[in-house]
């Protein structure tokens, strides 16, 4: 296959745009680690697209750079990340918090951890209404309620006076989308939203967050490891891997006819081979302490050879789906 230089996959300009974005965590003065390396990443307008890769890839990453949240010690390198053409890196924090409600919001892995425990839940939601609109408190807690109710939680009336830790993992996940949810973002970042939960409860999450995002015409940006998840939710897949995007376009192609050995990998991974017994990737993700000087998939590839070590490859269009591979 032979392609050119990547180009926007849409005529229109994406909701979120990620260009070669680098982060990297200090020590001192010194960058000591680099785990995202040039992330590429476009989110379209009203599209569900997942974010997929190994634990340790940079997805949760890449998530936090987006929205402003990068954990202590991390900092953008270089880059661009531009929201609804905004661009976010160098914005004041300020116009970061108003953007994250109206614009863009989170649901993060663990519902109780993110939800403050010594307010009430409806509390809370109703609060981040007020603090983003002219409602008073009587009305944001009439909406907190119908949004709780929205969300399928029982008895919303009542339940939206109860603590977090009153609510079961299932609920406590509503709940956390009914504040996501609260302002209308025109983008929701949902990171690994079912953790925890069994195979029914998971379910359940996944087509409430479907049925949302859809019913309010948003995009939403679904990072998981699991690429039965992003089958099942997401119109178009990314799939990453030592801080880059290694290919990215529909789920339907990138999952049945994957064009970067790293994704090929990956899909046998999720297949059970050899009576039950279950394949995994040789070798080991690299440690991203230096600037990537080759493909990052090399030393665990089959099919690499001395030009996959001449540089990193780049994305770039092929057929219906952007590839980073010198061999795709």
């Amino acid at each position: 296959m032979t392609g050119n230089p990547a180009s926007p996959v849409t005529e229109t300009p994406p909701l979120l745009n990620i260009e070669n974005l680098t982060v990297g965590f200090r020590t001192g003065r010194e960058v000591a680690s680099m785990p995202l390396q040039g992330v590429n990443l476009r989110v379209p307008r009203a599209t569900r697209m997942s974010l997929v890769g190994e634990s340790g890839s940079g997805k949760s990453l890449t998530a936090s750079a987006v929205i402003g949240m990068l954990p202590g010690g991390a900092e953008i390198l270089r880059g661009s990340i531009r929201l609804d053409g905004e661009e976010l890196i160098g914005a004041s924090k300020q116009r970061l918090r108003d953007l994250r409600g109206p614009q863009i919001a989170i649901m993060f892995q663990n519902p109780r951890a993110s939800l403050n425990p010594v307010l009430t839940v409806g509390g809370q939601i109703a609060e981040v209404i007020r603090t983003h609109s002219d409602a008073g408190r009587r009305e944001s807690h009439h909406r907190a309620i119908d949004l709780l109710d929205q969300m399928g939680v029982p008895d919303a009336r009542r339940q939206a006076g109860d603590y977090v830790h009153q609510y079961s993992g299932g609920m406590a996940q509503r709940a956390a989308l009914a504040m996501a949810l609260s302002c209308q973002p025109d983008l929701l970042i949902a990171d690994e939203p079912t953790t925890g939960l069994d195979a029914t409860l998971q379910q359940q999450v996944l087509e409430l967050v479907v049925e949302q995002v859809s019913d309010r015409g948003a995009s939403l940006l679904l990072i998981t490891h699991d690429i039965a998840i992003a089958r099942q939710t997401c119109e178009r897949t990314a799939v990453m891997y030592a801080g880059r995007v290694m290919e990215s376009g529909p789920t339907a192609s990138v999952t049945s006819s994957p064009a970067n050995p790293y994704t090929t990998a990956l899909l046998r991974a999720f297949a059970t081979v050899d009576e039950g017994r279950m394949y995994a990737i040789p070798g080991t993700v690299p440690t991203l302490l230096d600037p990537l000087a080759e493909c990052p998939f090399a030393d665990r590839c089959p099919n690499a050879a001395e030009e996959c070590r001449d540089g990193v490859p780049e994305l770039r269009t092929i057929a219906d789906r952007e590839v980073a591979c010198v061999k795709a």
